[in-house]
């Protein structure tokens, strides 16, 4: 088979698959390992695939079909609780911090441990699992209309209010990350993630591995302009050394 033919059949495979291992692959193209990672590394380099220890994971293209955030909760578990234990250690005694929606950041203020925080959001289910916090911090929920899909509130009396105060550091979740973009699937809820963003002195984006070289449909902020990047240690170093051109990247505690 020539190598042009073993990365077509990688690539089948990886898609099909979602994941699959070096080992499998090997097995399955009649070649080494080593033969395997050097392809393998190679797809990750030219951005086709995601490079993991062990094997490979195919990125995702925008399908435009938005899962709620009900559906968001059963997929990649582990990986989520891994950077929200991450995310979670950066928050300070005494901070204000913005919290946006997503089941990561769910995970996040339902294990902060800190002292007298003040915690802002426009997430419905954020905000409830930081109700059930034991600490009992300051919540402050910020109305405006409400999106189902994502349990979030947007728009003009949303923006209005996060507008008008300032945190010591936001944390923010996203769709997708390609190159610089910052990517969500919905107009209105990034204008207004991005108000977060802006008026917080420190700004940090929360997002699994799963998240890099994927697309969604509306770019709400720059990831030149983010402080720091938190993701999985598990993410290719090829992938961490071509995003860390734009920001600094943090993979544990």
């Amino acid at each position: 088979m020539l190598k042009r033919e073993r990365l077509d059949q990688i690539m089948k495979m990886v898609t099909e698959e979602n994941f699959i291992s070096v080992a499998d692959l090997a097995k399955s193209l009649q070649v080494s390992e080593m033969t395997i990672r050097r392809d393998l590394d190679e797809l990750s380099k030219s951005g086709k695939v995601i490079r993991l220890h062990g094997g490979a994971q195919a990125i995702s293209s925008q399908d435009g079909v938005e899962r709620s955030f009900q559906q968001k909760r059963g997929i990649h578990i582990q990986e989520k609780q891994e950077i929200a234990k991450i995310a979670a250690s950066l928050v300070h005694d005494g901070d204000t911090i913005y919290v946006g929606p997503g089941t990561t950041l769910e995970t996040m203020v339902a294990d902060l441990k800190q002292e007298n925080l003040r915690i802002v959001t426009n997430s419905l289910p954020v905000f409830k699992a930081a109700r059930e916090n034991p600490r009992n911090y300051e919540l402050i929920l910020v109305g405006g209309s409400y999106r189902r899909v994502s349990g979030t509130f947007y728009g003009a009396l949303s923006n209005n209010e996060l507008d008008a105060m300032n945190y010591d550091q936001a944390f923010v979740g996203v769709n997708g990350i390609s190159d610089a973009a910052l990517l969500t699937a919905d107009i209105e809820e990034g204008q207004t993630q991005s108000i977060g963003l802006r008026n917080s002195q420190r700004r940090i984006i929360v997002a699994d591995m799963y998240k890099f070289n994927h697309r969604d449909f509306y770019q709400f902020y720059n990831l030149y302009d983010i402080d720091e990047l938190v993701t999985n240690p598990q993410v290719s170093p090829d992938i961490l050394e071509y995003y860390r051109q734009y920001t600094s990247i943090r993979t544990s505690i």
